[in-house]
């Protein structure tokens, strides 16, 4: 029996909302593309924040080009760094990448620079996300959720993603932006990582309440396609959701948010 039978219906259809390349491997977009495979994954919202991820991405670009109808692509856009712009310039130009990925924490961003962001958002036509995780000790940049209902005022619109689903600040997340139409979120990385922490109840209690509005994702590869599928599967389960609510989850809602 094979693993995708063992975590879900075959009649299921997936989407993976958030996952990453491995820039170690010669040719990342093809092996990621073969994990798809294996867990039956049919498109990913591939996500790429820094220069080590787009240097991967150009490496293997004929992968991409190849089976280009099976992802999307989300730019990390850095506004106190120029090579940033432009690389997100050419991959919008190109028509390679739908979204713009604005990542507080890694790019050192602070509530002050909220305006400037915006400001330079102003000028692209596409859906934003924006990161949320929680890591390491420079709370200053830990601000998705505030950014997330910035850019979400500004570009009432515009769909506006917050990936972790505000992840320490689930419920501020939920509490400040579930009116907002035009926000969205994904349950990557937090699925697994808070899976034995009491942000798994509220993981439960929204997923039953507002299904319609979360994408599943893996995160990949700092939780693998099956590690993550279990995790989500089991949250599911204790949500009590429909098989039809599950597929939104994981299939209809991307499909409706990326377009």
């Amino acid at each position: 029996m094979s693993s995708r039978k063992l975590l879900i219906n075959d009649a299921m259809k997936i989407i993976d909302a958030h996952i990453h390349l491995k820039p170690s491997e010669k040719t990342p977009v093809a092996g990621l593309l073969h994990q798809m495979d294996t867990y039956g994954v049919e498109k990913a919202m591939l996500i790429l924040n820094v220069q080590e991820e787009y240097e991967a991405f150009n490496r293997d670009i004929v992968s991409y080009k190849t089976n280009k109808e099976r992802f999307w692509v989300a730019a990390g856009l850095n506004i106190h760094d120029m090579v940033s712009q432009k690389q997100v310039d050419w991959l919008v130009n190109e028509g390679i990448a739908s979204s713009i990925k604005i990542h507080p924490h890694l790019f050192s961003l602070t509530k002050e620079d909220i305006p400037a962001v915006i400001d330079i958002l102003s000028h692209y036509d596409t859906s934003v996300i924006v990161d949320s995780l929680y890591y390491g000790q420079e709370i200053e940049y830990h601000n998705g959720v505030e950014y997330g209902v910035a850019i979400g005022r500004a570009f009432p619109n515009r769909n506006v993603v917050i990936a972790h689903a505000g992840s320490l600040d689930f419920l501020k997340c939920m509490m400040a932006t579930r009116y907002m139409k035009n926000v969205f979120y994904d349950y990557s990385f937090i699925q697994s990582f808070f899976n034995r922490t009491s942000i798994r109840f509220d993981m439960v209690d929204f997923l039953r309440r507002t299904s319609n509005k979360i994408m599943w994702g893996s995160d990949a590869p700092s939780f693998d396609i099956k590690k993550a599928l279990e995790d989500f599967l089991s949250i599911a389960e204790e949500a009590g959701i429909s098989d039809a609510q599950r597929q939104d989850v994981l299939y209809n809602n991307a499909v409706r948010i990326y377009g």
